[in-house]
């Protein structure tokens, strides 16, 4: 099967990472696989690098992009005008300008759809990309498919088109399925939920036995609001105000990153919390595994234009490999990690998160318990295996709307 997947940046930027297991899990059931980013950025990742043959990277506005846009409209125009007519919500003037810049590129991989022999499209983010593999999907007759996450979701970008227009939308989590559903007319068919899976290896880390004076911490996230970042650094001080020493590796880059680090300056932290720039998610996992730490952290929040995570892959990579995890009830989180599995505490709740610290801290028999119960809980429910059967039975299965099954 030739499978196409249009993202926002992959295999280039730091952020969808979470995608290279869904990509690997589709090459090795020998499916033909093509990537097409919306934009393209810096190569971040060992794993981008091996997929640049099989990514067809474009600008938003290029001569190849405009030739195929004029050569498709020639083609279809009906087509082209209907895609359009679709593409126009001026219901949302605001996201007007975001759908109307993926257009001509839009109508472009509708052209590369076909002479491709492309048998279906995959798109991550109902937002901006699934505008533009809508546009594709539609002109070309070929059925696609869409994984919305969770910012995305909130944004409403032409959701109910979008619907009708897919074969199928996944929801990664239980609150995304809700909050799409609120979004559709009655009758149109509701997303699935499948989860986005991981790799759990064959052998866990070994975790250090006995209460520990010096505690060593990861995090893995981009500096933004909705990550925690400082409620972490507060709670770092105060757990050492409380007699234990915490120390934290914090993975990743953003715009949060200065106002992070002159905060940790400030408070006197640098020893204890390091900014360790971004690493390749290879290089991420193979931290997680290396033995350095003894615990993983991620203290979301919901932020204040409402952004909210959906189930972090971080958590659900830290827990694989054995590591005793804390985190907040924040979107889809307690999907993950319910009750034995990995300690909660409350968003923005500087004393709580300082006092798990210390509580793991002190007890090698519950950073071993959360660590063996973690780990089932994610071969059980989000091993990338039977996640990935379930999206690939669907895809399978795809048909077109009856209004495009005549080409």
């Amino acid at each position: 099967m030739k499978l196409l997947y249009v993202t926002k940046q992959l295999p280039f930027g730091s952020d969808e990472a979470f995608i290279y297991a869904e990509l690997a899990h589709h090459a090795a059931k020998g499916h033909d696989i093509t990537v097409v980013p919306v934009r393209k950025g810096p190569l971040m990742h060992e794993n981008g690098r091996a997929l640049l043959s099989k990514t067809l990277a474009q600008p938003l506005i290029s001569t190849a992009i405009t030739m195929g846009f004029f050569a498709e409209t020639l083609r279809y125009p009906l087509r082209v005008i209907c895609a359009l007519g679709r593409t126009l919500d001026l219901r949302r003037p605001r996201l007007l300008p975001r759908n109307m810049a993926v257009w001509m590129k839009g109508v472009w991989l509708a052209r590369e759809l076909r002479q491709r022999g492309v048998d279906h499209v995959h798109v991550h983010w109902i937002a901006v990309p699934a505008t533009m593999g809508m546009i594709a999907a539609e002109i070309s007759r070929v059925p696609f498919s869409i994984t919305a996450h969770r910012y995305d979701i909130a944004q409403g970008n032409l959701v109910p088109e979008k619907f009708a227009q897919a074969t199928f939308v996944r929801a990664i989590d239980g609150p995304g399925v809700v909050e799409l559903t609120a979004q559709l007319p009655p009758e149109q068919r509701p997303p699935v939920l499948i989860r986005m899976g991981v790799n759990v290896p064959e052998t866990q880390v070994a975790l250090r036995d006995g209460a520990l004076s010096l505690m060593r911490g990861v995090m893995g996230a981009r500096f933004i609001a909705k990550k925690g970042h400082a409620t972490l650094i507060e709670a770092v001080a105060l757990a050492r105000s409380m007699g234990q020493v915490v120390q934290i590796d914090c993975y990743g880059d953003g715009p949060l990153q200065g106002a992070m680090e002159a905060r940790v300056a400030e408070l006197g932290l640098r020893d204890a919390i390091r900014f360790c720039g971004v690493l390749s998610h290879d290089a991420l996992q193979r931290q997680l595994a290396s033995g350095t730490y003894d615990f993983a952290v991620l203290p979301s929040v919901t932020a204040q234009d409402g952004d909210k995570e959906g189930i972090p892959v971080f958590l659900m990579e830290a827990m694989a490999v054995g590591l005793p995890v804390i985190a907040t009830p924040n979107g889809g989180i307690t999907e993950l990690i319910s009750k034995g599995s990995g300690l909660l505490v409350p968003e923005h709740d500087v004393r709580a998160l300082a006092e798990a610290m210390k509580r793991i801290a002190m007890s090698g028999a519950l950073r071993l318990s959360l660590a063996e119960s973690g780990r089932k809980s994610v071969l059980a429910q989000f091993s990338i295996g039977g996640c990935m059967n379930q999206l690939e039975s669907l895809i399978r299965n795809s048909t077109l709307p009856v209004e495009h099954q005549n080409r």
